[in-house]
């Protein structure tokens, strides 16, 4: 059924019937929270065709989820449309909130999205809450890179209309700079699961092997690499154990990741609210070759917390006072699954500290199913 009906058809019951068939569907289409629509349409809206058939392209996918953002009373709702699988979304929804003088990023459905969760024909909704400075979606196809969309959900959520981009001079084009690898866009998700290899288990470490398997994933610029060390590296480490390196689009390692295990606070010696990281990191903050200092949370989730750090490196050579040397760190814990991920790049990591504030931000932990 296309989007203009037959208006000529002929007078009959026949043309009665399809009528109200269609008064039927449009009906249907007034799902409530959670509800899955059976014909493929979305929840009735101004841009949305009720009873529209199945989008065949990548551009219709995106056009019906687009057409399918609506206000409803604590924010926005959307609802993906049929025969377009989960794993075939990349659905991002952050921001940030106000904190004290500042603000705090924050991301929404990370979960759904990290592990490609999403359903066809669901509704979903975004609860705009108080104290939001500013919160986005942006959506793209894997099948179908070119699709994207972009909106505003909190202008979306007053009913204001989206903003337009600009457009650019004709009379001065854009020069055209080789982009370094510092400039690149955070924009692949890559993952690890953790413990990665058996490689250096004892008897004395068992428990940081039969860790109950779990993924980190995270951004990193296009065309980088999660890789295994050398066999002969891949040694127990209690603060970064079973590390993987983070490689750039030229297979150099500029980075690497590892896990560690929560310790649990003795009676009485709780940490203070706040400081629960002195506890989750303790072996990452011993004063030693390489030890972990200037922390900052970027992200609160519902079992922890994100946050980027400075790595101190402290050896020198016999006789001579140690050269300061540091490098950025990203870090990540989970209490309920109970670790922990630390992410420590090179010195001459090509990421500056935005960047690497971005790559700490995207961090998601989840339990493998």
């Amino acid at each position: 059924m296309t989007k203009h009906r037959r208006a000529n058809s002929k007078r009959n019951n026949g043309k009665a019937l399809a009528l109200a068939l269609a008064l039927c569907v449009l009906l249907s289409g007034c799902a409530g929270r959670g509800q899955t629509p059976s014909n493929g349409s979305s929840p009735a809206s101004g841009s949305v065709v009720a009873g529209s058939s199945i989008p065949q392209t990548g551009q219709e996918a995106m056009a019906y989820l687009e057409g399918s953002l609506r206000p409803y009373k604590k924010g926005v709702e959307f609802t993906l449309p049929e025969g377009w699988p989960g794993e075939d979304w990349n659905i991002q929804i952050s921001g940030r909130a106000a904190m004290g003088e500042g603000g705090m990023s924050i991301h929404l459905m990370e979960k759904e999205n990290a592990e490609k969760a999403w359903k066809a024909g669901q509704t979903y909704q975004i609860e705009c809450a108080q104290g939001y400075l500013d919160l986005n979606l942006s959506a793209c196809l894997y099948s179908d890179e070119e699709q994207e969309l972009s909106v505003d959900l909190l202008a979306l959520a007053q009913g204001q209309p989206q903003p337009q981009a600009p457009a650019a001079p004709e009379s001065e084009p854009a020069e055209s700079i080789p982009e370094s690898a510092s400039e690149q866009d955070m924009t692949q998700r890559v993952s690890a699961t953790f413990p990665a290899y058996q490689e250096g288990r004892s008897e004395y470490n068992g428990e940081y092997y039969d860790q109950a398997p779990f993924t980190a994933s995270f951004l990193v610029p296009q065309g980088w690499s999660l890789q295994e060390p050398e066999e002969s590296d891949r040694v127990f480490d209690q603060g970064m154990n079973t590390q993987l390196l983070v490689c750039d689009g030229e297979g150099r390692a500029v980075g690497r990741i590892g896990y560690g295990l929560i310790e649990t606070a003795e009676p009485g010696n709780e940490p203070e609210p706040g400081e629960e990281y002195k506890l989750v990191y303790c072996y990452l903050r011993t004063p030693s070759s390489c030890y972990w200092e200037d922390y900052r949370a970027v992200k609160k989730t519902a079992a922890g917390e994100n946050a980027v750090a400075t790595v101190y490196f402290g050896e020198g050579e016999s006789g001579y006072a140690a050269e300061e040397r540091t490098a950025h760190g990203a870090l990540a814990y989970d209490k309920e699954l109970g670790v922990y991920v630390a992410l420590r790049m090179e010195e001459d990591s090509p990421l500056n500290a935005d960047q690497v504030e971005t790559l700490a931000q995207s961090l998601t932990l989840a339990a493998v199913a």
